[in-house]
């Protein structure tokens, strides 16, 4: 599947044929990127910690769709949420082993689009229907409820309508603890489409990527700030993407990735393992946590994963720029000792080796963990008072002759 980058996300390039064949059998989670979205995607790394865990990524904006063909980066096609959910339980009408539940809409609306969806496809496909209360994604008691409901319903389809970037939000958090779900599915405002709640734009106004005007006068009060003014920042990015000046924060990039891609980016996990262990997570439908199913291998010890999972967070939030020897002692991937005995070589040594240089000669670590560690020291170096990007960090880290 041809996969296009667009600002800090990747894009499936894929018809709405060729995915109903891939949610149908493999199923996933599944994100449909639109200029909301993206504009979010800029500051909010929860939400860009969902797409990174994505198994689909596809266009659900008719602009955005229009930016890519002007950036040389065509689509295939739109494939938005409220079209891409009533094609995926069509096409599903007759496969038994399908069983939705709706999460969404204000009270009585899942209902309805139940009872709606089940009259279409002529069976109780979607097996049952919820309305949460309003800020029930703060209210643990509730969602475990939710939970409870979900697995007592034995769906393998879960279609979550609250809203972006709430529901993808929610989805991440929970779906460990959700065993029987094959397929997520964050839908926005589909749910109170299908219940007929709400309606959705005439087709040739979708087609010419007027959706939004039309959600616009429809709910004035509620949308003119997002389409107006919100947006505009969309439209600068696409200007600095089509000049190659576009820049994403990478904090925000490495507070958004998720522990696997973390452990693979600092050398720690080859490509290998980590697809073996993702395949693994999969298998126990994400009911054991990433972390878990490495320490279990004996990959890496477990106070290293505890390093990268919670205390690495910690670090990046508070801003603790500290010495690499430092952090590598925080991630027990050296020990003090043979901290002291590099030290010890280093001023023994009549040649100016650095302390990272020797570490790696040494074999403690491999080139590639000390290039990340490096790296990430130097991000939050530049985090303190200014935005860092990569391109300067990489400026600065010429001087190293380990980068080299």
């Amino acid at each position: 599947m041809e996969k296009i980058n667009f600002l800090n996300i990747t894009i499936n390039n894929v018809s709405l044929s060729e995915l109903l064949t891939e949610l149908s059998t493999k199923g996933g989670l599944i994100v449909t990127p639109n200029v909301d979205h993206l504009v979010k995607l800029q500051t909010d790394s929860s939400f860009l910690k969902a797409y990174h865990l994505a198994d689909y990524v596809v266009c659900d904006s008719k602009i955005l769709q229009y930016a890519l063909k002007l950036l040389g980066k065509p689509i295939k096609e739109k494939i938005s949420g409220s079209d891409l959910f009533p094609a995926f339980y069509n096409y599903n009408r007759d496969n038994k082993d399908i069983k939705i539940f709706l999460l969404g809409g204000m009270e009585g609306v899942a209902e309805k689009a139940k009872n709606n969806i089940n009259q279409k496809v002529g069976r109780e496909m979607v097996v049952e229907a919820l309305s949460p209360s309003f800020g029930f994604e703060n209210n643990e008691a509730e969602c475990q409820e939710i939970i409870k409901k979900i697995n007592e319903s034995e769906a393998n389809v879960l279609v979550v309508g609250v809203g972006a970037p709430k529901q993808e939000k929610w989805i991440v958090k929970y779906r460990n603890q959700l065993p029987h779900v094959k397929l997520f599915f964050p839908v926005g405002a589909t749910i109170d489409f299908e219940a007929g709640y709400k309606d959705r734009s005439p087709q040739w106004m979708s087609n010419m990527g007027l959706e939004w005007l039309y959600r616009l006068l429809s709910e004035p009060k509620r949308l003119w700030k997002r389409y107006l003014v919100d947006s505009v920042p969309f439209f600068v990015h696409v200007i600095q993407h089509h000049f190659n000046i576009y820049q994403h924060n990478p904090i925000l990039e490495l507070q958004s990735l998720p522990l696997g891609k973390v452990l693979y980016h600092a050398g720690l996990l080859s490509a290998e393992e980590l697809q073996q262990i993702l395949e693994k997570q999969k298998e126990e439908k994400y009911g054991v946590y990433l972390g878990d199913i490495i320490k279990e291998s004996g990959l890496l010890s477990p106070e290293t994963i505890e390093f990268f999972a919670e205390e690495l967070p910690e670090i990046i939030q508070s801003n603790q720029v500290w010495r690499i020897g430092d952090y590598l002692q925080k991630a027990h991937l050296i020990s003090p000792s043979q901290i002291d005995f590099i030290k010890e070589k280093q001023a023994k040594s009549s040649s100016p080796l650095r302390l990272g240089e020797l570490i790696v000669y040494e074999g403690y670590v491999s080139k590639q963990t000390m290039d990340w560690f490096i790296e990430f020291q130097y991000v939050l170096k530049f985090q303190k008072g200014k935005n860092p990007t990569f391109k300067q960090v990489y400026q600065e880290l010429e001087s190293f002759p380990i980068v080299k």
